[in-house]
């Protein structure tokens, strides 16, 4: 085989090659998005619709009140306003958290309104709805009552929190 028939040849292939791209490329079409707080708790990483997400506060300080559940370490003066701050990783199955490091989200679901103890934040994203799969029908452990679903991050699977579960188990 001459040099010019390799050539001919692999040029035949690569062309075969682009028009089976092109026939396999999806039309751009708009699709609905939504905004995801992803964050850490306990070493691993989670995320919330950032839509239930107000703001991120850094650690400041929690006002300890007896009576409260273990599930709420105290209240916060957010410019004036009380509002109360839960430690996540009590409905997770983790280690209590510190309450003077990390951050706090504040969460807001209806009439419902609460700091939310996180170690960081990883990333802010907007997802295509679609890529929110629902969990997984093995998942086992505390979070799974709060489990909305899963999505895809940095090559990991990040676990999507519904703060209107977490609100329906707060009960004062």
């Amino acid at each position: 085989m001459t040099t010019s028939d390799e050539q001919l040849k692999s040029e035949l292939i690569l062309n075969e090659l682009k028009r089976q791209q092109r026939a396999q490329e999806v039309v751009d079409v708009e699709e609905e998005r939504v905004k995801i707080v992803i964050f850490t708790s306990g070493g691993n990483r989670y995320a919330f619709y950032g839509a239930n997400i107000s703001e991120i506060l850094p650690a400041c300080e929690i006002s300890w009140v007896p009576g409260l559940p273990g599930y709420l370490p105290g209240l916060i003066n957010v410019r004036g306003d009380i509002e109360s701050v839960i430690d996540i990783r009590y409905f997770l199955g983790e280690e209590r958290a510190d309450p003077h490091k990390g951050h706090i989200a504040m969460a807001v679901w209806g009439d419902f309104h609460s700091g939310v103890m996180i170690d960081s934040i990883e990333d802010v994203v907007d997802v295509p709805v679609s890529t929110i799969e629902p969990p997984l029908t093995t998942l086992g452990g505390a979070a799974r009552d709060l489990v909305a679903g899963e999505i895809r991050y940095g090559g990991e699977t990040v676990t999507l929190l519904d703060i209107g579960k977490l609100s329906a188990k707060i009960t004062l």
